[in-house]
């Protein structure tokens, strides 16, 4: 591709501290080539203070209020290059250079999508909120090896793509999916398409954290958004991104337990509803390379609790007047939801050890593990609504 037009087209939902120097260091880029396309939701108060024209760059401002990917759509379509970069405002290019090495690539054909170096410059990632969930689903991406590495995935953070190609799978999908499930939709049609994902170790961009990210109650609201998106995937993929599915069979479990502790056919109904839903639930054993059903983990629990007690024990444990199959229900339904609640702690021991790989984890570890249970909780609850939702409209 010889001396293409590059269009970096940087949408602007909310207000980004960082949009400023975004802007600068891509007009200093050294690549004449070019255009900055800014497109503007009306809610943000910052973009009301760019300049309505300027050099290589153009500002379109929406009317009414759009989601993150209908501001890129806008943006993509109105571009004109032959190379289109996805720029977040949070995400600042570093060196001049940075738009000739995302274009670069592009020489061979088979190339479909570039993926920028993006991490944390210093202390800017430091923060409880933002370790928990760069922990459930990393975002920042650093090049492992010299030269073009192959990627499973795009960043949605800053991406280059063949703009031939962004017409032929028809842009992004739109919608409410978080960030992580436009990247993982938009790559799964790239490799449809039969094109390839590489990350470049010639460009790097440095990551602020968005501010939404900074607190907790916004990080908690991902966690909604993060779940409809799983659920979206799995309809839409048959993938199981966060297996956001098990998380919501663990707070069902949670909120009707106290029901089912009190009335016996209501026990017995959610015993059922679990055992049935944990049959069509994968899970990927951890030493090996296949899944076996979430239901299988259940019976095994189950056996275990009858294994351990032995017969003299149940009289203290529930009363003399109790009946065996009151006893038996009690104990069936306590290893559903206890084996539903152990894979949720699991989840969270995974996001800790990752947390501890990174600089100054070990701060960040025992919150992270703590705090990720009730987050996803709240994505198994993001899962439902995706899952109510895709029924609905079928009806």
């Amino acid at each position: 591709m010889k001396d293409p037009l590059a269009s970096v087209v940087v949408p602007v939902s909310t207000d980004f501290r960082s949009l400023g120097q975004c802007l600068e260091s891509l007009v200093r880029q050294d690549f004449e080539n070019k255009e900055i396309i800014v497109v503007c939701d009306p809610r943000a108060r910052e973009a009301a203070s760019l300049p309505q024209a300027a050099k290589n760059l153009r500002i379109i401002r929406e009317k009414d209020p759009c989601t993150t990917d209908q501001l890129i759509n806008s943006g993509m379509r109105a571009a004109r290059g032959q190379v289109k970069i996805l720029l977040m405002p949070h995400c600042i290019p570093v060196g001049n250079g940075w738009i000739r090495s995302m274009v670069e690539p592009f020489d061979s054909d088979e190339v479909g999508a570039v993926v920028s170096q993006c991490f944390a410059m210093g202390r800017t990632e430091s923060g409880l909120p933002a370790q928990l969930l760069e922990s459930i689903d990393p975002q920042q991406r650093r090049s492992s090896r010299p030269g073009l590495s192959p990627q499973r995935a795009v960043s949605h953070l800053c991406d280059a793509y063949r703009a031939s190609l962004l017409a032929d799978i028809h842009y992004f999908r739109g919608g409410h999916m978080a960030s992580p499930g436009q990247a993982i939709d938009i790559s799964i049609k790239i490799a449809d398409a039969g094109y390839s994902v590489v990350l470049t170790d010639a460009a790097v961009a440095s990551y602020n954290v968005p501010e939404r990210h900074r607190r907790l109650r916004g990080v908690m609201r991902e966690a909604w958004l993060y779940g409809y998106t799983d659920a979206v995937l799995d309809r839409l993929y048959d993938l199981r991104w966060l297996n956001s599915g098990v998380f919501a069979a663990a707070l069902i479990s949670l909120l009707l337990l106290p029901l089912a502790v009190l009335s016996l056919p209501a026990a017995v109904i959610l015993s059922i509803a679990l055992l049935v839903w944990g049959g069509f639930l994968a899970l990927r054993a951890p030493l090996v390379h296949w899944e076996c059903p979430v239901a299988i983990l259940n019976f095994a629990a189950y056996a275990a609790v009858v294994l351990l007690i032995r017969d003299d024990w149940w009289p203290g444990l529930f009363g003399k007047e109790r009946h065996p199959a009151i006893i038996r229900q009690w104990c069936w339904l306590g290893t559903l939801t206890g084996s539903y609640l152990l894979l949720v702690l699991y989840s969270g021991l995974q996001q800790a050890a990752r947390t501890l790989r990174r600089p100054r984890g070990a701060l960040y570890a025992i919150p992270v593990l703590l705090l990720s249970v009730p987050w996803l909780l709240l994505a198994g609850l993001g899962y439902l609504r995706g899952r109510v939702q895709r029924r609905a409209k079928a009806e």
